[in-house]
């Protein structure tokens, strides 16, 4: 059975390993993209106000509009920490947001996901940098799919059949092919988990039948094309938000129903208002994505209505489920760093596993 599956992972490891190679790397820089963003750009998230009392959204908003050319705002975030800029997406452009210092009403810069170089290194891992997104996606979810295979394999044949420390070590002393031996197959058996989640949550992005049927196993119904957008979804940090959208926009109630809300909602870490609507995203939320969904009338700011993330339906908490597991969010920034390590081990095995391939592929050559 052992020999079956060391031939099942050769033969799948080969032809999959380039695409590995890419989404592996790709992915485990994605998972610190945010930080790195903040790191290289302070001014553009934070401010140094020292207490100073943010401007009215009122007083605010027109100020930063007429700094736009040719752009309109259509929602405001409000983060708890008063050290954080405000962020205001605009309607033209994808996921492009102004950081606006609250205090003074000043621009701090302008973010376009698009044309910024985590949004080449996320097509890159998502589907090979295909504008057309069909056989970029389909590869790099054929991929994963086989990548779930070989980590399945590679773990059964690491497996030992005794429980000893040798099988728990890298070994740098007993030569290069030892070596890489155990730089595959020990740190492979580490990284197993973190990685093997990182697959199974990956084709939700690439295959509807697949979607389809976790959604089955979950005993949960899929969301018709267009539920999802119309229920809303945060955005925090790089994230899409989906919020009622309307033209015509009015913000004369938006500082009104935002302090409702910090009133209500003491422990957030985020306000999102937009043209008749909001939400709320508690530090403590479940998942990147749980929210509170608040309505209000556009012309009085008076709140009508409320949807509590905790009492949505289970249906609706699932994609946020599988996004933080596959992200490596579900735990903090301890997940993140687990799956940024897990993701440079997923990036090295096509390499040492190539360089044992090769090795063993020149032996054979050699005896002929």
């Amino acid at each position: 059975m052992r020999k079956f599956f060391r031939t099942l992972h050769l033969w799948l490891s080969v032809p999959a390993g380039i695409i590995i190679f890419i989404v592996c790397l790709s992915g485990t820089i994605l998972v610190f993209q945010d930080e790195i963003q903040e790191i290289m750009h302070p001014q553009l998230y934070f401010n140094s106000n020292k207490g100073q009392k943010p401007l009215s959204l009122e007083v605010l908003i027109p100020k930063v509009q007429n700094q736009l050319k040719n752009n309109q705002i259509k929602d405001v975030r409000i983060f708890s920490d008063v050290n954080r800029n405000y962020a205001m997406g605009l309607t033209e452009g994808f996921r492009t947001t102004a950081y606006v210092n609250p205090c003074t009403g000043e621009i701090t810069g302008i973010y376009d996901f698009k044309e910024s170089s985590f949004y080449w290194i996320m097509s890159l891992h998502r589907w090979l940098l295909d504008d057309t997104r069909t056989w970029g996606k389909y590869a790099v979810g054929i991929a994963t799919l086989i990548f779930i295979v070989i980590l399945i394999s590679g773990v059964i044949i690491w497996l030992p059949k005794k429980w000893k420390k040798q099988r728990f070590v890298v070994e740098t002393k007993k030569g290069k092919k030892r070596l890489f031996y155990d730089l595959h197959s020990v740190l492979g058996a580490y990284a197993f988990l973190i990685l093997f989640i990182s697959a199974i949550t990956g084709p939700m992005w690439s295959f509807e039948w697949y979607r389809n049927g976790v959604y089955k196993i979950l005993g949960a119904e899929l969301p018709k094309r267009g539920e999802a957008e119309k229920a809303g979804k945060g955005r925090i940090r790089g994230q899409e938000t989906k919020l009622n959208t309307e033209q015509n926009t009015d913000y004369t109630q938006w500082q009104k129903v935002a302090n409702k809300l910090q009133k209500q909602n003491l422990q957030n870490e985020y306000i999102i208002i937009q043209n008749g609507s909001a939400l709320v995203h508690q530090k403590h939320a479940p998942t990147l994505r749980a929210s509170d969904k608040y309505e209000f009338e556009k012309e009085t700011g008076v709140i009508t209505s409320s949807q509590f993330y905790k009492d949505q339906p289970y249906d609706a908490k699932i994609p946020g489920w599988y996004h933080d597991l596959h992200v490596g969010t579900y735990w903090g920034i301890w997940s993140k760093i687990l799956t940024f390590i897990a993701g440079l081990i997923g990036t090295s095995l096509p390499i040492t596993g190539y360089y044992l391939w090769w090795r063993k592929w020149k032996r054979k050559v050699k005896t002929i």
